[in-house]
């Protein structure tokens, strides 16, 4: 046989024999060919396959197998034998254990198809909108879903929000927060925030499956809580419903560009105003004040100085803290004042990382780990500086021969003179500290109030001889508690408050007190009980973060109560107007003139105003019994209103 001959019977199809005899399987190909012939084949191979279709037939009998004649013959017989019924009573009886069987099965096939394709409520994934249960949106009013260009600009806006919300200094859950409120309202329900130190990622999933991401970096924060405030305001129109997306972004590019509602010398001046307060309030004397002002002064500026050359943050707080407790111990030396201790304490208040302390047990609190661990990295690096700097500042005071700090003053039974002037002291350093903040002028006197609320809270506790660490808690919750309240109502974030609420709280002497017994040589107290005083001193202020944040908390059904009684009153009033005018609706018609004029006309009892294009201008007619107003544009007659895209005004 050919070559060509032995190719073409490879794919021949070759008989198959009847199942008693062996052969091979149809569609298989044949044996090899041994000496010639061509049927030929191994008799070994034939078995094997005979076996692999005899086994396969067995196992397909067993799975469905067929009634037997010996069976059906023995069936019968036992038929006829058993007496007979009639015919007419008969009743085919039901196998009960097949029946049990199948009742078993289908629980079985049920219980699985739950605990498989069907999740019970907890396990079903969390929208993103119960995030805003207890904060300022938990109500947003959501529009449609927009498309994909246009929730591309969406994603824009949110990121922006959270960018200028973290510069400006806010708290990584309320950035989150104003991020998923400010999507909601836009129509982007099924928004997903990722929020990790200083980097923001807004993902969204259109309704093609298509993928949208949009991130943002933060690489560094320069505290402005007016321009805080402001965003604030932004998202809370924006998710009531008075903003439409173009106008939010048009005042968002406006808050972007606003300026600081104080000078940089008046903000300054407010620096060393606190720490001249805080001097007053720690005890010190009438010189000791004007001089913690200049020192404050010095200190702040001499900051700013050297952070010109790039220098990190620890070194730039160590040195500030050793120049102020070299010129608090040269003062003491000299005998300008009796207790230098008071200036250093006051010192370190300014240089303490307050805010960076309150996001970190802040976000700590509400599961925001990773972020909270570099906030935390952050507030050790710089109180490892202010605690090294306190260091070389007493080792080069005793180095070139100044005088020895008592730094354990006894106390003294309180007088209604000093009690009096330690309250007007907290409410100066509460107030000094807003303007510090660059805060609003109206946000002035509340800082005052909730200062002045905290001293006293904290004064009576230690008059009634409470742990200091407990005393810190309590008053700071006093400080929580009434600064969200307040801050909501002026239209701003609670921090707007509650910072400038803390500098009354703020332990700086202790801290000072502990250093100094570490640092210097005595006799008296040893190493380890000045390290047991510095932690301490940490761990009262860290208590003062903590019971900001519950107090915070704690203030949650007091404004949630207010709000529905305000929505309520406010639908009343609705259907009280509505009953008065008699009309349920009114119809608008918008048309554009040639020239850039623009017309609207209300329906009957309503009323509207409409703002005229760049050169036209703008009318308006009311219906019967309503009322119509116009302003003009730009080149137009009238007056214009700026408020919404215009720079922001304090």
């Amino acid at each position: 046989m050919s070559d060509r001959e032995l190719e073409d019977a490879t794919t021949a199809e070759v008989r198959v024999d009847s199942p008693t005899e062996p052969g091979p399987v149809r569609g298989s190909s044949p044996a090899p060919v041994e000496g010639g012939n061509p049927e030929a084949g191994s008799q070994a191979l034939r078995e094997l396959l005979e076996r692999t279709r005899l086994q396969r037939l067995a196992e397909l009998r067993e799975s469905s197998p067929e009634p037997q004649p010996e069976d059906v013959a023995k069936a019968a017989a036992a038929k006829a034998a058993k007496p007979g019924r009639s015919s007419g009573r008969s009743k085919p009886r039901t196998d009960h254990r097949g029946a049990s069987q199948r009742i078993a099965q289908k629980v079985a096939r049920r219980t699985v198809g739950k605990l498989v394709s069907g999740t019970t409520e907890n396990t079903q994934p969390v929208p993103i909108v119960t995030a805003l249960k207890g904060t300022p949106y938990q109500a947003p009013v959501q529009a449609q879903e927009p498309s994909e260009d246009e929730a591309r600009m969406i994603l824009d806006l949110a990121a922006d929000i959270a960018a200028m919300m973290m510069r400006a200094g806010a708290g990584t859950s309320d950035v989150e927060v104003s991020v998923i409120a400010a999507c909601t309202a836009c129509g982007l329900a099924t928004v997903e925030v990722d929020l990790t130190s200083n980097t923001l990622v807004v993902h969204y999933s259109t309704s093609d499956g298509r993928l949208l991401t949009v991130m943002r970096v933060n690489r560094g924060e320069s505290t402005h809580f007016a321009k805080l405030a402001s965003v604030h305001k932004l998202v809370t129109d924006l998710v009531d419903g008075r903003l439409e997306f173009h106008e939010a972004r048009s005042r968002l590019d406006a808050i972007r560009t606003q300026r600081r509602p104080f000078p940089e010398w008046f903000t300054t001046g407010a620096w060393g105003l606190m720490v001249g307060a805080l001097v007053l309030l720690l005890g010190g004397g009438p010189i000791a004040v004007p001089l913690g002002i200049a020192m404050a002064i010095v200190v702040f500026q001499f900051g700013k100085l050297i952070g010109r050359t790039h220098l990190p943050s620890f070194f730039i707080t160590a040195l500030q803290a050793a120049s102020a407790t070299l010129i608090a111990t040269i003062a003491g030396d000299l005998g300008i004042i009796n207790s230098p201790q008071y200036l250093v304490a006051a010192g370190i208040v300014l240089l303490l990382p307050t805010q960076s302390l309150y996001s970190a047990v802040q976000d700590a609190l509400t599961n925001f780990p990773l972020t909270a661990s570099g906030r935390v990295v952050g507030v050790f690096m710089t109180l490892a500086g202010i605690v090294s700097g306190i260091a070389l500042g007493i080792v080069c005071s005793q180095a070139i021969g100044l005088g020895h700090i008592e730094v354990l003053v006894p106390k003294t039974s309180p007088h209604v003179v000093t009690a009096i002037l330690s309250m007007v002291a907290a409410a100066v350093v509460s107030m000094s500290g807003a303007v510090a903040m660059s805060a609003r002028r109206r946000f002035i006197l509340p800082a005052a109030l909730v200062g002045l609320a905290s001293h006293i809270t904290m004064m009576s506790l230690t008059l009634l001889h409470i742990d200091n660490v407990l005393a810190s808690l309590l008053a700071a919750t006093v400080t929580g508690f009434l600064s969200r309240p307040l801050a909501l109502r002026l239209g701003a974030p609670a921090i707007v408050l509650m910072i400038p609420g803390i500098y009354t709280l703020l332990q700086g002497l202790s801290i000072f007190t502990a250093v100094y017994q570490i640092a210097s040589d005595s006799e008296n107290v040893s190493f380890a009980v000045g390290l047991s005083s510095l932690f301490t001193a940490i761990l009262a202020n860290a208590a003062l973060a903590v019971g900001a944040v519950l107090g915070s908390y704690l203030a949650l059904p007091l404004k949630n109560l207010k709000s529905q009684n305000l929505k309520s009153q406010s639908s009343a009033e609705e259907k009280v107007e509505e009953v008065r005018s008699g009309e349920t609706s009114t119809a608008v018609i918008d048309s554009v003139q040639p020239g850039g004029a623009k017309t609207q006309s209300s329906g009957p009892g309503g009323s509207g105003t409409q703002a005229g294009g760049p050169g036209g201008s703008g009318t308006q007619a009311g219906g019967p019994g309503g009322s119509g107003a116009a302003t003009s544009g730009l080149g137009g007659s009238g007056a214009a209103d700026a408020t919404e895209t215009g720079p922001i005004q304090t």
